[in-house]
């Protein structure tokens, strides 16, 4: 097995952001935004994979992972991740860059891609929130329960989240992964790792109730005039978000003239 990237941090507007790198600074970059409730540790054998040819920067999203943001004094909507997406880039000396993105973290470069879409040389979305197709049933019922304090503390006690994800059938990670075998115990808890602190569940909760469909909706018109190469990769089987958002997105943008279905 290889070793573990080497997780690094950067001090930005909003606060201390980790990230993962890989590949020669000289190479062309590419950004990899993972949703939830993953983090950067997500896109460990891509980078792997990628890192002969081109430079990978993996950040924790404000909320999730080892990213230290105060949900206080900044919200964790997507615009707000999208512009600290920005800001980590150029702070790493990077005005253009690809994209390849996951579940929530494609919303975060939808918006990028109708805002700002000179710093883009190119965008794969994956599998991620679109339209108005967000919160999923799984996540509407979760930020329904992190609304109410004492249930929210209850589900979000270390002990019972590990057992409920790694012991029983209940487990939303291994709903997710089509071989749910090949997803290890420890790759699970590494995920849930920054939330065995008080001060990590307040983030996730902050990331979690933040989430709605407003951002990706008003991104659309954006994304009909985006021209750079876009791929829509997509899992046939997903169990969270139905193939269909991928075709859409393919349809709408510009520069999208693949659609890869697995």
């Amino acid at each position: 097995m290889l070793p573990l990237i080497a997780k690094k941090t950067v001090r930005l507007s909003y606060g201390d952001v980790a990230y993962l790198e890989a590949g020669g600074p000289t190479k062309p970059p590419v950004l990899l935004v993972h949703g939830i409730p993953t983090s950067s540790f997500l896109w460990r054998h891509v980078m792997r994979f990628l890192q002969q040819d081109f430079h990978c920067i993996a950040p924790d999203l404000m909320g999730l992972g080892d990213t230290i943001v105060d949900p206080n004094r900044h919200s964790f909507d997507m615009g707000s991740q999208a512009e600290m997406l920005l800001e980590l880039m150029t702070t790493l000396g990077h005005e253009r860059f690809a994209i390849a993105c996951h579940d929530q973290g494609g919303a975060a470069a939808q918006i990028i891609a109708a805002t700002q879409p000179d710093r883009l040389t190119a965008l794969v979305l994956t599998d991620c929130v679109a339209y108005d197709n967000w919160p999923v049933p799984a996540i509407a019922r979760l930020q329904r329960l992190a609304a109410l304090p004492l249930v929210g503390d209850l589900l979000g006690s270390p002990r019972l989240v590990d057992w409920m994800e790694t012991k029983t059938p209940l487990s939303r990670f291994r709903k997710g992964v089509y071989e749910a075998r090949k997803l290890s115990d420890a790759a699970i808890r590494e995920y849930l790792r920054p939330m065995k602190t008080l001060a990590g569940r307040e983030r996730f909760r902050a990331f979690l109730l933040a989430g709605d469909s407003r951002h990706t909706q008003l991104a659309v018109d954006g994304l009909r005039s985006f021209e750079a190469p876009t791929l829509v990769l997509w899992a046939a089987d997903d169990r969270y978000l139905s193939p269909s958002w991928g075709k859409k997105l393919q349809e709408d943008i510009a520069g999208a003239k693949r659609f890869e279905l697995i």
